[in-house]
């Protein structure tokens, strides 16, 4: 179960409250383990305050204010046991935000930061067409095949079993409902009411959201020409978060994949992918978060999400 943990972020040049906040609590996500763990989660809920070539490692945490005030306080290890710490905000762990970092963002000190993935070219664009751009249009009770999809996320998760999608009125109803809402402009007589709002898709495990997200990703980019950007929470044994980018440069379609990204990296790369194209160029679609699980700056930018499970 996701446990609320208080922290409060203190400048490192004064000791004192950062940038006058106050303490403040996240859900610490239920496959957290460690303080790394933690400083990730705050570093995600935080990062728009926080200086702009400053990563998650920089961040340091003590237990509390009374570590942290003692003459050789140590941050807590990356590696230690998050257990009670943190339960109330009178003993907020306190997560302290080094000055020697306030250094201007550029482009590219960003891609020098976190190694922005270099793009290549995406093959059998044909194939990968025939095999999603009439989505829209599919039968109802008919298997289709996607082989060339499921293959390209073989790697980054998996999308069903075995390169084929059996479409039911479900998933026809909700495709239609979202590319409605995205895509149909508004007139004097029928307003599009679901025009620029985010959409969540909520549902029991391994009813197929995922593979509808994958398939609407290459959907989106072959029918509608958008830049996509995917960031999948993989919960299997072994199996790590995962990120992918299908866009166009020059007028072909590019790709790139990054197979174990935490979210201050997949902020950091959506953030980069925006300052080169302009945000409304960009999707960035979530799969497999709870909804209360959502680091809050994430969902902020995302255009749809896919948790694993309805919330209650």
């Amino acid at each position: 179960m996701a446990r609320k943990v208080w922290f409060q972020l203190v400048d490192a040049a004064t000791r004192g409250a950062y940038a006058d906040t106050t303490a403040d609590s996240l859900r610490l996500p239920e496959d957290a383990e460690d303080i790394g763990d933690l400083r990730d989660a705050v570093f995600t809920k935080v990062s728009r305050a926080l200086p702009a070539s400053l990563i998650a490692s920089n961040l340091r945490v003590y237990s509390n204010r009374a570590a942290y005030d003692e003459e050789n306080g140590q941050p807590l290890k990356a590696s230690a046991s998050v257990d009670d710490l943190g339960k109330d905000d009178d003993c907020a762990l306190i997560v302290e935000v080094p000055t020697q970092h306030l250094v201007p963002r550029t482009v590219a000190s960003v891609a020098e930061l976190i190694a922005i993935p270099r793009t290549t070219a995406l093959n059998e664009l044909e194939t990968y067409a025939e095999e999603c751009l009439s989505l829209t249009e599919w039968d109802v009770g008919v298997v289709h095949k996607i082989p060339l999809i499921w293959e390209f996320m073989s790697s980054l998760g998996g999308c069903t079993t075995s390169g084929e999608m059996f479409w039911r009125m479900e998933d026809k109803q909700v495709v239609s409902l979202m590319v409605d809402g995205w895509f149909r402009e508004s007139t004097r007589d029928r307003i599009n009411v679901h025009a620029n709002k985010k959409s969540i898709l909520m549902g029991s495990p391994g009813i197929g959201k995922s593979t509808l997200l994958c398939v609407m990703a290459f959907h989106l980019v072959f029918k509608h020409k958008k830049n996509v950007l995917v960031y999948r929470r993989l919960t299997k044994f072994e199996q790590e978060n995962c990120l992918f980018y299908l866009g166009y440069e020059d007028g072909k379609v590019v790709q790139f994949a990054v197979q174990r990204c935490k979210a201050p990296n997949a902020i950091s790369i959506y953030e980069h992918l925006i300052r080169q194209q302009g945000i409304s160029n960009v999707w960035l679609l979530l799969d497999g978060f709870r909804y209360e699980d959502i680091p809050e700056v994430v969902w902020m930018m995302s255009r749809t999400c896919y948790p694993t499970s309805t919330v209650h």
